[in-house]
């Protein structure tokens, strides 16, 4: 994952018409659900776990008890979505005006062997990206940790990930947990776009001490995007089946999506340019 992530390819669950379709169909959405999100919604966070963050101290996630807090679980060396999602997080808290006041956000490295200085590079791009300042460095915190307090906090909240020896990378959707002050799961957000509404209503609930109901949750919505690399040697990878089997209507949609998103991007610097 680098500050300026190449689209490349994100598998999205496809419901086909055809037998041989909706077999390959199958199979994606028994590797999706390997790697999906059980939402557990009012579960317990544990807040003790040690971490390192990019600046080298040693933190816990209960540092910063009595704010709310959005995690996600991503690393520096994917190629593929975790850029795509930590960008969406960084417009989205720059079009809601945050400044670092209100909520932490922390990201937390799946990758046991992350490297501190990456790390580093990427807060820097990240917190940038994201409107920069004093505050929303401090509050926007990346962190790494040992494999066991990392997955604690990862089964804890229901994000579920594997390593692929094959790709020598790491499956996993795309997902924002958001957390109460008091270190209980009060939402998820699921996707790589966050709009301002939902960041802010997510954060209230969440300050709030509330929990969304299952209604509230489903009501959120958002695209459960999947990264999942493939091996180059095999002949006809898992990622390519799908495609080969209709595969290729959901990719149009998913590279129109972005598109769209870069579209709004480039207009909105130029608006600000032409006002500066």
């Amino acid at each position: 994952m680098s500050p300026h992530p190449k689209v490349a390819l994100a598998l999205v669950a496809l419901l086909a018409a055809h037998p041989a379709a909706g077999q390959t169909t199958d199979l994606l959405k028994r590797e999706v659900a390997a790697i999906g999100v059980v939402e557990r919604l009012g579960a317990p966070v544990p807040l003790t776990g040690a971490f390192t963050d990019s600046e080298g101290r040693d933190v816990k996630l209960g540092d910063r008890a009595g704010r709310p807090l959005l995690l996600s679980f991503n690393y520096t060396a994917c190629p593929r979505l975790c850029g795509l999602q930590l960008g969406g997080l960084a417009r989205g808290l720059k079009e809601a005006a945050w400044t670092g006041e209100g909520f932490d956000v922390v990201t937390v490295s799946i990758d046991p062997g992350e490297k501190r200085e990456q790390m580093a590079r990427y807060k820097v791009a990240m917190v940038r990206e994201a409107g920069g300042g004093a505050g929303a460095e401090r509050a926007w915190r990346f962190l790494r940790g040992d494999r066991a307090d990392v997955d604690a906090l990862a089964d804890a909240v229901g994000f579920k990930y594997r390593y692929d020896e094959k790709t020598g990378e790491y499956q996993h959707q795309a997902t924002l947990v958001v957390i109460t002050p008091d270190g209980r799961v009060s939402g998820y957000l699921h996707g790589i776009t966050y709009a301002p509404g939902a960041l802010r209503a997510a954060v209230d609930r969440a300050a709030a001490g509330a929990v969304a109901t299952a209604a509230e949750q489903r009501s959120l919505g958002g695209f459960l995007l999947t990264c999942m690399g493939f091996d180059p040697a095999d002949p006809a990878p898992l990622a390519l089946k799908v495609m080969r089997s209709g595969g290729v209507l959901a990719m149009i949609f998913l590279v129109s999506f972005l598109g769209y998103q870069a579209y709004r991007d480039v207009r909105r610097r130029r608006t600000e340019n032409h006002i500066t």
